[in-house]
């Protein structure tokens, strides 16, 4: 191909791009699916401009691959710990039983053994650049809804670095388990070999990096090691997506995380995009319209299995009936792993081409309903949830697997801007508010708030405040949040209570009760004004912050503006305190 050529496609592409994810933005549905449409329209199938299409796919590939590479990051062993029951027994149970019983359908339509085995495992899972999507538009990522989803994503995208081991050697057509056996003890050797050569050699390297070189070479490590591990694990004969999940395994526990989730963002965003692209390129609608009604029965029948087995694993672990109805319903598509999969057997000739192209056809078609589904199945439950109060004994049974979570009293202005940063952290918490619009408004939204005064101990521990880390005080009232402070800390002394102040005195009589934290309103307002001052006069954004952040650090500022946790009060003695506080039922304000 000529370089004009090569620099016209490019163009063509990113246009389409653009112009696709403009308008299913406009229609509200995830640019993903905008990405998948532009790359029908332009691909062998459409109107043929694109020619080079395999350039377009290897560049896609590497959309995967960080993707899990951020997948990788998020894998802590405390979040793993949190989420295991969602994790390795709901998302577990979830991926076995419909992968077989998907396998054992594609078995009796004909497809051999191990073809039936790569597209029953592939068809279990559902795509998480979607859903995740949906949920991060419809802030639902921190709600129940959102965890017990994000789950079994993760545990599908778990299941996938076997997969992606195993499919190399279906492709050899050995029978013999020894051989099988041998290949597969050589892939976890040269796994450990990578890990644990990554664990010595990377964090002293971006210790350096972040200490001596600029944010540039930061960002160019980070994709030197994603593509580094991909090629190590490719000449040990694995795939580079499974390279890129080590990557991020290895980078998971240290402090560089957020910081190359970050830099990683925008990089993921636009080829995740290509990678959707090279998919639409890939569709034969030749194909796709002489199989019509049976790709229309087989859309409809995975869709219908998938929330079927997803509903009723739910309901078996005790999950709300509404809350099973939409997991299933949102994780009842195919996923981008899908295609790779059943891509990577093509190749090897595990799975006919013919079968690739129509199962090509059935998930892409998934995808694209997966956005009506999930609005059909919020308006069904919403509907349903209206028409039935929520009890003390409903609340404390959708927040029964809660833990080292955040609990939220206040669901106004600041309990929202605290919501917003942890949902974008994906930090689990819930609300308290006894504003009924409020509540009423976060709960249509699908988020975890609660309708009550926050002083009720019943309430409270219904949302689990016992087994929570940190508890967040937003009220505007003084005296309520003054009594909430001491009551928590009084029984629970080992719960962080974080406290909004009015100001400077009442930041003190919060630490005069234990609070762990207390901010005045008065003080970040003001820093923030200070700030914006600042750069009026063209003072750049380093040099202002830096400004700032000596104010926070000076002592002498902070003891004549408002008080730190550094300024902390000593407790009083335990034999001043006649009785420990109550929680009262008094109706208190919120911060509205």
């Amino acid at each position: 191909m000529d370089d004009n050529r090569f620099l016209f496609e490019i163009v063509l592409l990113l246009s389409v791009a653009i112009v696709a994810v403009l308008l299913f933005r406009r229609l509200r549905i995830s640019p993903m699916l905008g990405y998948l449409a532009g790359g029908l329209l332009v691909g062998p199938s459409g109107l043929a401009l694109i020619a080079d299409v395999e350039m377009i796919k290897l560049v896609g590939e590497l959309g995967v691959a960080m993707l899990l590479f951020s997948i990788g990051l998020e894998l802590s062993i405390k979040r793993l710990k949190l989420m295991r029951l969602e994790v390795f027994g709901l998302g577990t149970a979830q991926f076995i039983l419909t992968a077989t019983i998907l396998a054992g359908i594609v078995y009796a339509l004909g497809v051999s053994a191990r073809g039936a085995f790569v597209i029953g495992a592939g068809l279990a899972l559902s795509s998480t650049a979607i859903v995740l999507q949906l949920l991060s538009e419809r802030r639902e990522i921190a709600s129940r809804l959102g965890r017990v989803s994000f789950a079994v994503l993760l545990l599908q995208d778990l299941a996938v670095v076997p997969l992606l081991a195993v499919v190399p050697i279906l492709g050899t057509g050995a029978t013999d388990w020894t051989a099988i056996a041998l290949a597969t003890g050589k892939a976890i050797l040269a796994l450990a070999l990578i890990m644990v050569a990554g664990r010595i050699v990377l964090q002293p390297i971006y210790r350096t990096v972040a200490r001596d070189l600029g944010p540039e070479v930061f960002v160019a490590l980070t994709l030197l090691v994603v593509l580094g591990t991909g090629w190590a694990t490719a000449q040990a004969g694995l795939s580079l997506t499974l390279g890129a999940f080590l990557a991020g395994l290895l980078l998971a526990e240290t402090e560089f995380r957020h910081q190359i989730e970050a830099d990683i963002k925008p990089f993921q965003g636009l080829l995740m995009g290509l990678f959707f692209m090279s998919i639409g390129m890939q569709v034969d609608l030749g194909v796709a319209a002489q199989n019509g009604w049976l790709i229309v029965l087989l859309t409809l029948g995975l869709i219908w299995l998938k929330t079927t087995i997803l509903f009723g694993l739910c309901r078996l672990i005790k999950l709300p009936w509404m809350l099973a109805m939409r997991t299933g319903l949102m994780l009842s598509q195919g996923g981008e792993f899908t295609f790779i999969l059943i891509g990577a057997a093509a190749l090897v000739g595990v799975v006919p081409e013919p079968i690739r192209q129509i199962c090509l056809a059935v998930v892409s078609a998934s995808m694209i309903l997966t956005p009506f589904i999930a609005i059909a199945g919020k308006a069904l439950t919403d509907r349903l949830e209206r028409s039935t109060p929520i009890g003390l004994a409903v609340i404390e049974k959708e927040n029964l697997d809660l833990g080292k979570h955040v609990v939220i009293a206040g669901f106004g202005r600041v309990g929202r801007i605290v919501a917003r940063l942890l949902e974008s952290q994906r930090i689990t918490y819930v609300a308290i508010d006894h504003d009924a619009n409020n509540v009423l408004e976060a709960r249509e939204r699908g988020l975890p708030v609660y309708f009550g005064l926050a002083e009720k101990r019943d309430l409270l521990w219904g949302v689990g405040i016992d087994r929570a880390s940190i508890f967040v005080v937003t009220l505007n009232d003084a005296d309520t949040t003054l009594r909430l402070a001491a009551s928590i800390k009084a029984r629970l002394p080992e719960l962080v209570v974080v406290a909004r102040a009015r100001d400077s005195r009442h930041a003190r009589e919060l630490f005069n009760v234990g609070a762990d934290v207390a901010v005045p309103e008065t003080l970040e307002a003001s820093l923030v004004l200070g700030g914006a001052v600042l750069k009026h006069f063209d003072i750049g954004q380093g040099e202002i912050e830096t400004a700032l952040g000596a104010l926070r650090a000076d002592r002498g500022f902070l003891l004549d503006a408002d008080w730190s946790p550094a300024d902390k009060p000593a407790p009083p003695d335990a034999a001043e305190q006649t009785s420990e506080p109550e929680l009262r039922s008094e109706p208190e304000q919120t911060d509205k």
